[in-house]
């Protein structure tokens, strides 16, 4: 490596990712437990193709199922296609919650209009510990992940 090379090297880590991005190249995932609070990331393989916030899902029409409480949220595919992303090309994701819990839906489950990418329950922001994003699958408590960071698509 010559020394501009080392040189720039040098510069871009001590910028961080950012300098990267600005510099084009796309910046590394990070870990799941590290990406910000009120944002949700879909990536595929190593790629990010969409980095999403709280507000833009909130933003979105939405829908309510009717559980033991009301959740209030927006259709997985639905946020997916708004995303740029079609829904009806994925065989499964992976949902991944900040500490680590995963849950993985298959093309069907991923479509079905009662998957939904949760803003509201009660007609309340989620408390801390659920969200303030979180999937829930119909009828399986057990594969709804709380906190949400990142879905990966078909992992």
């Amino acid at each position: 490596m010559n020394a501009l090379a080392r040189r720039l090297s040098l510069a871009l880590a001590l910028l961080g990712p950012s300098a990267a991005v600005a510099c084009g190249a796309e910046a590394p995932l990070t870990a799941v437990d590290a990406i910000a609070v009120d944002h949700l990331e879909i990536v595929q393989g190593d790629r990010r193709l969409a980095d999403t916030t709280l507000a833009h899902v909130r933003g979105l029409p939405s829908t309510t199922l009717n559980a033991k409480r009301p959740h209030t949220g927006v259709p997985l595919a639905a946020l997916l296609r708004d995303l740029g992303v079609d829904p009806a090309g994925l065989q499964a994701i992976e949902a991944l919650a900040a500490d680590g819990y995963s849950a993985r839906l298959d093309a069907t489950e991923l479509n079905a209009e009662t998957t939904l990418v949760v803003h509201t329950t009660d007609d309340a922001a989620l408390a801390d510990h659920e969200g303030p994003l979180r999937l829930i699958v119909a009828g399986d408590r057990a594969r709804s992940v709380r906190q949400l960071r990142r879905i990966v698509l078909n992992p």
